[in-house]
């Protein structure tokens, strides 16, 4: 096996080429988990530990390795990781207190699992779907335990207005045909969603096996880690461990199509949809969903201030250091 098994093409041999010409080797990250590194290489899996001079000069954590990235080794074993390749795609999620926390990188298609149970929730779905569109990752819906709900035809018509829906049953079904048609051999798709709604249940179906723990509860994940996995068809398959919360600092305005394209029609190109006059979206949109919609776009416009004025100081910071560095250079003629 080598690493055209795991997405290797000509694209990223172009991307890699000044790497190449330093002497060092590509390899993809399968697992990167709390620090630790699995990599998949043209000699086999190896383990991964960051170059000292990667970690030092990364401004944030976003700059480092995560699952899904190609990087430039050292043909080691240990290898070294000495640089990121540039990335197709970054899928990240804002957690608490603003930082932006890496999830997946070089995904193709992002599959947003939602049960039909109890974890049925639009608004959670919303903020998945503005996740893909932040990360330019083309998003397709998964209603998963259509055999719990009294009425999945009713939620499917709704999802499949907003994105490509599959529905299906993750113990009555094989999702093998239902998600193998939307990712070609060579992409990576990824699975997102919150614990239980049994994405390693549709993993294993996938892989023909039990590769995945199943906890106590019916199709509840034990995935701890973000693990990519080459499947039988060829394609490959990031699992995900549970998501809590999902902050999102982007890709509202792509998530929420539908009332982007209303609010061309207002009288006001300023409308904020609450009470104006010629408003096309309050009367066009159900309430809930135009909730959701400026919750998500005061979070997201608050991140990017927020982000914004970070910034602005790191910039601030950096001229300060390089005027301080200048000064104490010898002056000529001394």
């Amino acid at each position: 096996m080598s690493i055209i098994d795991w997405g290797w093409s000509s694209a990223w041999t172009e991307r890699f080429s000044p790497h190449r010409l330093a002497g060092l080797a590509p390899a993809r990250v399968v697992d990167g988990s709390r620090g630790v590194y699995e990599l998949e290489t043209d000699s086999g899996r190896v383990r991964g530990e960051l170059a000292g001079r990667l970690e030092y000069a990364a401004d944030s954590a976003l700059e480092l390795p995560v699952a899904g990235d190609w990087v430039a080794a050292t043909p080691t074993d240990p290898a070294l990781i000495v640089h990121v390749v540039e990335r197709q795609s970054l899928f990240t999620r804002v957690q608490e207190g603003g930082q932006r926390q890496a999830l997946a990188a070089n995904i193709d298609v992002a599959f947003l699992v939602c049960g039909l149970d109890r974890d049925w929730n639009p608004a959670r779905l919303d903020r998945y779907l503005a996740l893909a569109m932040d990360a330019g990752v083309r998003p397709v819906i998964v209603l998963n335990k259509r055999d719990l709900c009294p009425d999945p035809g009713a939620i499917h018509a709704m999802a499949s207005a907003l994105a490509p829906t599959v529905l299906l049953s993750c113990t009555l079904d094989d999702p093998t045909p239902l998600l193998g048609s939307f990712v070609a051999p060579g992409q990576t798709a990824a699975l997102f969603g919150s614990s239980g709604v049994g994405k390693s249940t549709i993993v294993n179906a996938l892989l023909q096996e039990q590769a995945q723990a199943i906890g106590e509860t019916v199709c509840q994940h034990t995935t701890t880690s973000r693990t990519l996995i080459r499947l039988p068809l060829g394609w490959l398959l990031l699992d995900m461990p549970g998501l809590r919360a999902v902050g999102v600092g982007g890709g509202v305005t792509d998530a929420f199509a539908d009332v982007t394209a209303l609010a061309a029609q207002c009288r006001f190109t300023d409308c904020s949809h609450n009470g104006e006059p010629g408003c096309a979206v309050e009367n066009a949109v159900a309430p809930e969903r135009l909730a959701s919609f400026r919750k998500l776009q005061r979070e997201a416009a608050y991140q990017h201030r927020r982000e914004d004025a970070s910034a602005a100081r790191a910039e601030k910071e950096r001229w300060k250091q390089l005027h301080a560095a200048m000064k104490k250079m010898p002056k000529k003629g001394r």
